[in-house]
């Protein structure tokens, strides 16, 4: 194909061909880099939580005094510079677990929350209400073998105890 002057160009299929590549390329390039911002932001806020995060049970203990009144009380002290907030517990007693949420109305939070967060070296009575009997939460209580406290400030750092006492 001639054009103007007595130059040649490029035929179109060969430019359609290329220009089809360069968008592939860069598009290659966005997503590689996109990647690896996305993967470098998360973990670094993982591993800055988890370096950070350290708190412990310090006793846990689980009162029936009646058949309508069941409670496990549980001391948790921050040991981390993390402020803490929104505990979960997990319930083990070898057959049955159960998980109940930060959000669930079976636990009192001890006042902490999101704007009052649970400093250093403070620690806290987190209360769960097992009086439900329909559900068989006091069975659970006097069979524990295992009480894990989560968090909702750095969800994959968590404590447990094995040591619960227990007067049913």
């Amino acid at each position: 194909m001639m054009l103007m002057g007595g130059k040649k160009g490029v035929s179109p299929v060969i430019a359609t061909i290329l220009l089809i590549a360069v968008a592939i390329s860069v598009g290659i390039m966005v997503t590689t880099w996109i990647t690896h911002w996305v993967v470098t932001q998360t973990s670094s806020q993982s591993i800055a939580c988890a370096i950070n995060t350290n708190y412990v049970i310090d006793t846990a203990e689980f009162n029936k005094s009646t058949a309508l009144n069941s409670t496990l009380l549980l001391k948790v002290t921050n040991r981390g510079s993390e402020g803490l907030y929104g505990f979960g517990v997990v319930l083990d007693n070898g057959t049955t677990i159960m998980m109940l949420n930060s959000t669930s109305s079976l636990i009192s939070q001890g006042g902490i929350s999101s704007g009052n967060k649970l400093g250093r070296e403070q620690p806290v009575y987190v209360a769960v209400n097992l009086t439900n009997t329909t559900a068989g939460h006091t069975r659970l209580g006097c069979t524990l073998t295992e009480v894990k406290v989560t968090n909702d400030a750095c969800p994959a750092v968590s404590a447990r105890t094995t040591t619960i006492t227990k007067n049913c």
